[in-house]
């Protein structure tokens, strides 16, 4: 299967992207990128847990993030990174992108 990126952004209170992740791709095929709103699905707890398993890679904006008064401390799943690390994951590293 290709491996697909995942780009998420809307919060866990309006929408859980899990299911949709998981039928689509398997785990290890599966990136996650949260953007907007989104990055609070890397954030709250359950819902970090739940994209945890969904998803083998998560990239969270960091843009996003620190625009939310957060910081990369406070993520319980993923890494925060650049526009420029998302565009590469996206264009070199998924052979197909789907928005949720």
């Amino acid at each position: 299967m290709p491996k697909t990126a995942f780009i998420i952004l809307k919060s866990p209170q309006e929408q859980d992207p899990t299911h949709m992740v998981s039928r689509l791709a398997d785990r290890q095929d599966a990136s996650a990128i949260l953007l907007e709103d989104g990055v609070y699905q890397a954030i709250l707890g359950s819902a970090a847990d739940r994209l945890g398993k969904a998803a083998h890679e998560v990239y969270v904006s960091l843009e996003d993030v620190e625009a939310r008064g957060f910081s990369p401390s406070d993520l319980k799943v993923g890494k925060a990174v650049g526009y420029a690390d998302i565009v590469d994951c996206i264009m070199e590293h998924t052979e197909r992108t789907v928005a949720i």
